[in-house]
């Protein structure tokens, strides 16, 4: 059986009878398996080696025959190089650190890892490359976080890594995306840049690292671990569930793997994290927010009510969503939902007491998060600070920042954009304004 890879997928030649995982396409008449099968088909031909025994000459050639007892394979969609990597800075593992590295190793390096903000996933993702030793592509987010994989990867294995004459250390990290398009043994980049190429490129890379994994189950970001022959995938994340229950796909499609080590915030406080202490604040609603309010939500319930939907779960909600597609109740329903959120999120009072709160921590470090851009800016406007949003460029975004960290700036405003593993200067105070916000930037104070 010859396995090639082919936009994606894997074609398997020369096959004599049924190959599990494949389907015979009268195209090429030949059996078609989902890229990401090609572990797994190894595996059942009794050929797979852990993929880390070729020698230099096989690895350029990217391809080797290896006999089996139950078929002979020869191996051409395999394009990835080994690697012999040490990370330049020696630092010993924090003890949660090294055991989450032992679970994914212990799971044949497949899984996610949920650890809070701050505790050191990208170094988690350092040690999994070293360990792995293949060819690896980390894919992030935002080009920020994406420049952020860079930067780090650099510092840790720039000098050890091949780069074009005349070119720094730093090329020798590949980038796709950003405008960039350099593809390395170990390459960075965001989830809508490996969605365009991961046809091409997906038999370039041994290892997948999935940084902020929670995005990966989107229908078109579940192209990404399908397309990539990958046998080695890490998944790193503060939070894991989603609403809609899609991070299950993950593991009931053997995408990416189960969680195979979690660590809470609380459980790392105070050694590993700092301490911190939740005030909850409740506003209400003026007169008039209040009577729009009660009008608004009162059309939602109304609608649910009837339709009794089981809103307590993903699939009533997504049955809802569904609804409103085709019926035009159902449509109002949904508007009168966001106009009755949109409110209790920008309440007026709320920035009453921001302002009361913004002169009691007056000498402290301030973020202001909110659930959305309008918000955000209306908070920047109001309180004349610096904001940061999806919107800011990314210099500009740089230089906030930087001012903040060197206390230049006092205070900022964000919506969202930095509650997923930004490396944000040291703040003590965290203001949370709207409720959708509230878990992830939990996680990232």
């Amino acid at each position: 059986m010859r396995i090639e890879f082919d936009g994606g997928t894997l074609l398997l030649r020369g096959v004599n009878g049924d190959v599990p995982y494949s389907e015979w396409d009268d195209r090429v008449e030949d059996y078609r398996a989902h890229a990401y099968r090609y572990r797994s088909l190894l595996e059942w031909a009794d050929a797979w080696d852990g993929a880390t025994s070729s020698t230099a000459a096989e690895a350029s050639n990217h391809q080797e025959t290896i006999q089996s007892t139950t078929v002979a394979v020869e191996d051409t969609a395999r394009a990835y190089p080994q690697l012999a990597l040490d990370p330049a800075l020696q630092i010993e593992p924090r003890e949660y650190q090294q055991a989450a590295l032992d679970a994914w190793r212990t799971h044949d390096r497949r899984g996610s890892v949920v650890l809070p903000t701050g505790s050191g996933k990208t170094f988690l993702g350092i040690q999994a490359i070293a360990d792995a030793g293949v060819g690896t592509l980390v894919v992030a987010p935002t080009i920020d976080l994406m420049n952020q994989w860079h930067s780090t990867l650099t510092n840790a294995f720039g000098d050890q890594l091949p780069h074009r004459t005349g070119e720094g250390p730093e090329q020798s990290i590949g980038v796709l995306g950003g405008g960039s398009h350099e593809i390395r043994p170990i390459t960075v980049t965001t989830y809508d840049s490996a969605y365009r190429y991961i046809d091409e490129y997906g038999d370039r890379f041994g290892l997948l690292i999935a940084d902020e994994i929670h995005h990966l189950p989107a229908p078109t970001y579940r192209q990404i671990p399908e397309m990539t022959i990958a046998p080695y995938r890490l998944g790193l994340t503060a939070t894991y569930e989603r609403a809609d229950d899609a991070h299950e796909l993950l593991e009931d499609t053997d995408l990416i793997g189960p969680v195979v080590y979690e660590e809470e915030v609380d459980e790392l406080a105070g050694e590993y994290l700092s301490e911190y202490e939740t005030i909850h604040m409740q506003v209400e609603l003026t007169d008039d927010e209040r009577s729009q309010y009660d009008e608004e939500y009162g059309i939602y319930r109304e609608y649910v009510d009837t339709h009794d939907f089981d809103l307590w779960k993903a699939e009533g909600y997504q049955e809802f969503l569904a609804h409103t597609s085709y019926d035009s109740d159902g449509r109002r329903a949904l508007i009168a939902k966001q106009r009755a959120e949109e409110l209790a999120r920008t309440a007026a009072k709320k920035l009453d007491t921001l302002d009361t709160l913004l002169k009691r921590h007056h000498d402290d470090r301030t973020i202001i998060f909110t659930a959305n851009n309008d918000f955000a800016y209306e908070i920047s406007q109001e309180f004349i600070v610096p904001c940061i949003t999806h919107q800011t460029k990314t210099d500009e975004r740089t230089e906030i920042l930087e001012r903040f960290r060197t206390g230049e700036y006092s205070i900022l405003a964000t919506s969202q954009v930095l509650d997923e593993g930004i490396d944000v200067p040291a703040a003590n105070v965290g203001i949370i304004l709207s409720l959708g916000s509230a878990r992830l930037s939990r996680n990232a104070m």
